[in-house]
């Protein structure tokens, strides 16, 4: 009866163990998954914070140029004479026109790289309207010119942001004095265009003498932002 007795008391001790073991176990594999999930999120919230840096810098960057050229303008300059002659011989009067396009004025710090463009759409426009055959002299700028500019700009946060060099590819559309931007950092991009806010530079309908030393203007010409994208990871192609 004691035999019997001890054998079911270790028998049950035996199933103790193994209950114990296998609740064990169980709790092992919920830690683990506890702590696999909570490794997850740690670097999701660490991706998102440096994605959302990294917009942060892009932004900043991109502001700053649409600020720049938003507050410049273009003005196109020229010069329109006429010189009378009289024959000494026949009394005759008879005159010369004369037309010269002259380098415009564009008040921003990117003018090194964007008057020419400029000049060269208000040269096409110049070359529609006026008839060189009706001059005795006339002279445009050079319409062959790049129409596309690579910038590197460094964010303006106030943070450690502002070491990070922002990469922006700027396009001049020549139909319309558009300008085109397309901002990268870590392989995101925010893209904007800006358009004409004024008319565009144009010749008076009817030209004016006013000496051949005398620059005349046209009205000058300013940008507004027409859309802009909120920035998002390039596709790979």
């Amino acid at each position: 009866m004691r035999r019997t007795l001890q054998r079911k008391l270790q028998s049950q001790r035996g199933a103790s163990l193994l209950l114990a073991l296998l609740l064990l176990l169980i709790c092992s594999m919920v830690g683990a998954s506890i702590l696999m999930a909570a490794a997850s999120n740690a670097g999701k919230h660490r991706s998102n914070l440096e994605e959302h840096q990294t917009y942060l810098a892009l932004s900043s960057a991109v502001s700053l140029l649409c600020d720049e050229l938003n507050a410049a303008q273009y003005t196109g300059q020229y010069r329109y004479w006429v010189e009378e002659h009289t024959d000494s011989k026949t009394g005759e009067t008879s005159y010369s026109y004369h037309f010269v396009q002259e380098d415009g004025a564009y008040s921003s710090d990117l003018s090194s790289i964007l008057l020419d463009n400029f000049d060269a759409i208000f040269a096409a426009e110049i070359n529609r309207t006026l008839d060189a055959m009706d001059f005795s002299t006339f002279q445009t700028q050079p319409q062959t010119v790049s129409w596309n500019h690579s910038l590197t700009l460094q964010p303006q946060t106030g943070t450690a942001l502002d070491d990070r060099a922002v990469r922006i590819a700027l396009q001049v559309i020549p139909e319309s004095y558009a300008m085109e931007l397309t901002a990268t950092l870590d392989d995101y991009t925010i893209e904007a265009e800006l358009t004409p806010a004024s008319s565009k530079p144009t010749l008076p309908a009817s030209l004016v003498d006013q000496g051949s030393e005398t620059k005349q203007s046209t009205a000058p010409m300013t940008w507004k932002i027409g859309w802009i994208t909120t920035g998002g990871e390039e596709e790979e192609p």
